[in-house]
């Protein structure tokens, strides 16, 4: 994914993941890269920010993150630290 790739997004449509564990950040990656619609960049050794294409509400485009989010820990429960950020707030996944 290029460094860019949500860039000119609105704000709300980016939701930032932070993960804590730089090799784990690969693997999360590599999921979302695998998803329908979903562009996902690496923006620190611990952080990635996901946003879905399409036309979403907020509520319904942070919902299906943190789905995305939840389905990537039920099959890696090393993941127990990811948190999500946006919106102005950060939940725990």
């Amino acid at each position: 994914m290029s460094e860019g790739a949500c860039e000119g997004r609105l704000e709300e449509e980016v939701l930032r993941v932070h993960v804590g564990d730089s090799e784990l950040v690969k693997v999360l990656l590599e999921y979302f890269e695998q998803q329908a619609d979903c562009v996902a960049i690496r923006i620190s050794d611990s952080e990635i920010e996901v946003s879905l294409i399409g036309s979403f509400r907020t509520e319904t485009h942070d919902a299906a993150v943190r789905d995305l989010v939840t389905g990537f820990r039920r099959s890696h429960p090393e993941a127990h630290a990811l948190h999500l950020a946006g919106n102005g707030s950060m939940d725990a996944v």
